[in-house]
């Protein structure tokens, strides 16, 4: 047997024993990590990438016993990314119950007559869904049409009034105001107000194929895009876009290679309340209803009743698309609610921050430096420190909600943005992870289950020029693959190798 063959062979007999293997560099590595510094494996992989410590945060502590196995530079506030994120879906689920449903009401502004003619608008009242996607508004209408309403002789009115918020420009974060990460939250937020399209060269022209998903009505789409010779290659593959996020219509155009296949890229367009109408036109037809009228936004009288009350999907179930998915305006929508169920509609972003802190103060966790932005951590301004993110996963751990908290989390190697890392190898499925990374962020966030069966919290702010280009990411496998090995000394000795992501022997303290 081959020396790689046995230390396979005795990884899977002993499961979530430890193997009789120490050496002094293991031990070494295991007083150096309790003694407030950072194994020797992450030491060099930050100098692999070039990556100094400054920026770096890592907190570790036993799930348990609440012993932490390191602490370097814990309590630094340092920008979390996405792992902000924790904060804001944590904290709702804890408010608000795994059961809070968002509602979305639906009005006949006008008599529906035996004909089935609405004589009037169709109002919808937004409620605030974090996940209004087309198969549910598909299902909405469908229930209109069931109840025998054939036609809408008015307009649609959109209310969103119970979301009150300030003006922004999609483009202040990284002047990509078009990209589906930076669209803004509504209390009528349908399908994340994204379209989704698709380029394909023709066979025999010089002509490229544009498609797209939903295909608004009230989008105009120009296509000068000419196909020429040449390789895949380049972000957009030569595409260019000309377009305005409350405008009406989108030209793509530049040359794009016939090296291509069928290439796909999801833009946020139209204003939210003309990106609702062009979708509920588009489905309320297919569904074999008319309309006549186009679009308003307006608020609807608090006196009208309405005749649907269409519910969410549960929170239970929207943190599991909110985390592993790392999808923000998603969690910014969470946020705004979290505001509005602490201190009353309409929702502010004002009300967010301070709902956050008074639960933070509810349950007596404290954060000094802590900030929160807008809740989804795409900001450069959010900061929290290692020790307080940690603290809130021992909280969350502790809840009657963790089963629904926990997963939340992408699985290592299995789901979410977690999926692609650490797939072979002894540790696919023992981690549940929470990502974030901007430009010069990289952070994680989760629970790990190492070898021997213990449970550990373990955080990572890595804050550096680069550190989001493969560094940050490698600095956080070297972390967990240590963990996943490490075993505290009074429980015997350390398993000194194990079988890395690609099937190669590794030294597993360090």
């Amino acid at each position: 047997m081959t020396n790689r063959g046995f230390i396979q062979a005795v990884v899977a007999q002993l499961g979530l024993a430890t193997a009789a293997v120490v050496c002094a560099a293991t031990l070494a590595d295991r007083a150096q990590a309790a003694s407030n510094d950072l194994p020797p494996s992450l030491i060099r992989t930050l100098n692999r990438f070039d990556l100094g410590r400054d920026g770096l945060s890592v907190y570790v502590v036993d799930v348990e016993t609440g012993q932490p196995v390191i602490d370097f530079a814990a309590d630094v506030p340092r920008n979390p990314a996405s792992t902000m994120k924790l904060v804001t879906t944590y904290a709702s689920l804890d408010a608000l119950t795994p059961g809070h449903t968002w509602e979305t009401e639906v009005f006949a502004l006008g008599e529906i007559d035996a004909d089935g003619v609405l004589q009037g608008d169709l109002g919808l009242r937004g409620g605030g869904d974090p996940y209004l996607v087309e198969s549910v508004l598909w299902q909405l209408l469908m229930e209109l049409r069931r109840r025998g309403v054939n036609h809408i002789a008015g307009d649609i009115v959109i209310d969103n009034s119970r979301f009150e918020l300030e003006p922004e420009d999609p483009g202040a974060f990284d002047g990509e105001p078009l990209r589906a990460y930076n669209v803004g939250p509504d209390a009528m937020l349908v399908n994340f107000k994204v379209v989704q399209f698709w380029f394909e060269p023709v066979p025999g022209s010089r002509a490229v194929r544009i498609t797209s998903l939903p295909e608004l009505p009230n989008l105009e789409v120009i296509n000068d895009i000419e196909l020429v010779g040449g390789r895949c290659r380049g972000y957009l593959r030569g595409i260019e876009i000309d377009a305005e996020t409350d405008g009406d219509r989108v030209r793509f155009h530049g040359r794009f290679p016939d090296g291509c296949r069928r290439y796909s890229l999801g833009r946020s367009l139209l204003t939210h309340e003309d990106y609702a109408y062009g979708l509920i036109r588009q489905s309320w037809e297919r569904l074999g209803g008319t309309i006549s009228g186009g679009v308003r936004r307006a608020p609807i009288d608090t006196e009208a009743e309405p005749i649907m009350n269409w519910p969410s999907r549960p929170y239970g179930e929207v943190i599991r698309l909110i985390n592993k998915h790392s999808n923000n305006v998603m969690t910014r929508q969470v946020f705004l609610t979290l505001g509005a169920h602490y201190f009353g509609e309409p929702a502010s972003s004002t009300k967010a921050r301070e709902a956050v802190e008074q639960w933070l103060d509810d349950r007596g966790l404290d954060f000094p430096g802590f900030y929160i932005d807008n809740g989804s951590g795409l900001s450069r301004d959010s900061r929290i420190t290692a020790r307080s993110l940690a603290s809130l996963l021992g909280h969350a751990w502790r809840s009657p909600f963790m089963p629904e908290f926990l997963s939340s989390l992408s699985l290592a190697g299995t789901d979410g943005t977690f999926r692609r890392r650490l797939r072979r190898g002894p540790l696919t499925g023992r981690a549940h992870l929470k990502t974030g990374r901007l430009d010069d962020v990289s952070a994680m966030a989760g629970y790990l289950m190492a070898n021997d069966g213990r449970r550990y919290i373990v955080v990572t702010l890595h804050n550096a020029r680069g550190v989001h280009r493969g560094g940050g990411e490698a600095v956080q496998d070297a972390l967990l693959r240590w963990l996943y090995a490490y075993t505290p000394r009074e429980t015997g000795p350390v398993l000194t190798q194990l079988p890395d992501d690609n099937g190669d022997a590794m030294t597993g303290s360090d």
